[in-house]
């Protein structure tokens, strides 16, 4: 397992574990399935419970199930020490390369670059097949990119994590 030391501003050197591949998948997986049955489960209420018609209440759509579906991510590793629902089951979190808990500008700068990560989830409003299966198409793609950079960066590192300054390591 790789290991990352941080020196602290008191001359400690912290260790970590960071976290392995597989796990950041499965707490990824874990977290897309999560999100999932909301939009499905969602979508049966609005729109089979309740009987209304999508193109009527995009708004109320965007409000209900994209906005919480959107900040999922950000405002669970906000809340739970950075960590998801996923992440939580996996036993791993983010932290500061500066061995602390990220700030909010960090976690907010990691879930920017998350947006490409996540463009199926916001495919569905496309109200086309097609447009569904292209999402998924740039899903995947984004998904491979994401991949090779974890693997080539030195702390296998995703581009929002170089970007904000934090790692992702076993608890």
């Amino acid at each position: 397992m790789a290991i990352i030391q941080i020196a602290t501003a008191f001359n400690i050197d912290l260790e970590f574990e960071i976290a392995e591949f597989h796990k950041r998948l499965l707490a990824y997986l874990i977290d897309f399935v999560l999100l999932i049955t909301y939009l499905f489960s969602m979508k049966y209420l609005l729109y089979a419970g309740f009987l209304m018609e999508l193109e009527q209440n995009v708004g109320l759509d965007i409000l209900v199930i994209s906005l919480p579906m959107l900040l999922y991510s950000l405002l669970t590793e906000l809340w739970m020490n950075g960590q998801t629902l996923g992440k939580k089951l996996m036993a791993i979190r983010v932290i500061s390369l500066e061995g602390g808990e990220p700030t909010f500008g960090q976690f907010l700068l990691r879930w920017i670059t998350k947006f490409y990560e996540w463009p199926f989830l916001f495919g569905y409003i496309a109200f086309s097949g097609a447009n569904l299966i292209l999402y998924i198409f740039t899903t995947a793609l984004f998904g491979i990119a994401v991949v090779i950079i974890i693997s080539v960066s030195p702390r296998s590192q995703r581009l929002g994590d170089i970007a904000a300054g934090t790692v992702v390591v076993n608890t």
